[in-house]
């Protein structure tokens, strides 16, 4: 029908249409000043450490009931405190809008008003920010729509029928499954052409209902839930312009529960701290007129600072696609990393604990 459900992703959408970039000269030379007593209080050794680190990337690595989202939100209140990052450099995702909401309400409480434009939210809500914004770079109108999961099954049941495909056993949950895993995978429907064994009469045509259902859904001028975060990664690839205002204007990256990230989210924090070549950062900042440069020596404008916070042992959306190997990974990724274990618990009772970790000890990928 015409009346679209709108999903929770969309809040605040029109405000940030309108936004523009606004930007004052860079706050500080990067180098921290004093941490406010406040911001340090209560917190522990590893605490206190992972707060005060400053570094191009940081991995911490925290049981349940450790403190991360204190830590988490200190460092941010530490960043703005002394004056290092404008909020509006401040990039912190989560993964639901109710854990966005409740960070931004920490933040504000240990530093005030100063906490406001930043971007705390979830991974979709960013990128659905992002999208409208460039829509037309990749050839969508601005007011695209967003398909709930309703919207999904309903185009998926008709393209199964026009297809006969439940002769095969396909099912509109069944297909829409595979085709999420695909685009989790950053797998559009020509990658998935390339690779798919169509001697089999199954694959042959999941390949058909993927291509209908990407075809319907550019006829409607719509994304689906897991466009949202591959078409950003798609966006920044094609366009490096237009990644670089993104990765200019954000200096610190900051994601919680990166053990639930699935490849395409993990792709787009790769994306997000790349550093700027200094062809387009030349570009970018004449076109722009920012009031100061950001460009080192070399020209190019450094990667983001880049926090992430996991607990390996823990992935609640490994149904999702959420892949582990991101927080094994991770020092591979990103050289000289730090690594902060905070091992303290403040949730649980150690018995407890160690009954869990127990079970864990014999997570086979450790």
């Amino acid at each position: 029908g015409s009346h679209r459900r709108r999903l929770p992703v969309e809040s605040g959408t029109m405000a940030c249409v309108l936004e523009r970039f606004v930007e004052a000269d860079p706050p500080g030379d990067g180098r921290p000043g004093r941490l406010d007593g406040a911001i340090l209080d209560g917190l522990n050794p590893q605490q206190r450490e992972a707060v005060e680190y400053r570094g191009q990337s940081l991995l911490i690595v925290a049981g349940a009931g450790s403190g991360k989202t204190s830590v988490l939100t200190r460092r941010i209140a530490g960043l703005l405190q002394t004056r290092e990052a404008w909020p509006s450099q401040i990039l912190a995702i989560t993964f639901t809008n109710k854990a966005a909401a409740e960070m931004r309400e920490r933040v504000k409480a240990l530093v005030g008003d100063a906490a406001e434009g930043m971007w705390i939210s979830t991974f979709h809500s960013a990128c659905v920010r992002i999208l409208r914004r460039q829509a037309e770079a990749f050839g969508m109108k601005q007011s695209f729509t967003i398909y709930d999961t309703q919207d999904s099954r309903a185009l998926m049941k008709r393209i199964i029928k026009e297809l006969d495909a439940d002769t095969l056993g396909f099912t509109a949950g069944g297909a829409l499954n595979r085709i999420s895993k695909l685009k989790n995978e950053l797998t559009d429907v020509e990658a998935f052409g390339r690779t798919a064994n169509l001697s089999d009469p199954k694959e042959a045509v999941l390949l058909e209902i993927f291509r209908q259902y990407s075809a319907s859904l550019k006829r409607a001028n719509a994304l689906d839930f897991d466009d949202i975060i591959g078409e950003t990664v798609y966006l920044f690839r094609a366009f490096p312009d237009v990644a670089a205002l993104y990765q200019r204007r954000f200096r610190h990256v900051l994601v919680d529960e990166y053990q639930d990230t699935n490849h395409a989210q993990y792709a787009l924090i790769r994306e997000l701290v790349k550093p700027v070549p200094s062809a387009v950062a030349e570009a970018l900042e004449a076109k722009e007129g920012y009031r100061g440069s950001l460009r080192g020596p070399q020209g190019t404008i450094p990667g983001a600072s880049l926090t992430v916070v996991g607990d390996s042992d823990q992935s609640i959306y490994a149904f999702r696609g959420a892949d582990i190997r991101n927080i094994v990974e991770f020092e591979r990724d990103y050289p000289n990393s730090k690594v902060i274990l905070l091992e303290q618990n403040y949730r649980s009772t150690q018995t407890i604990l160690d009954a869990a970790n127990a079970v864990i000890s014999n997570n086979f990928d450790r």
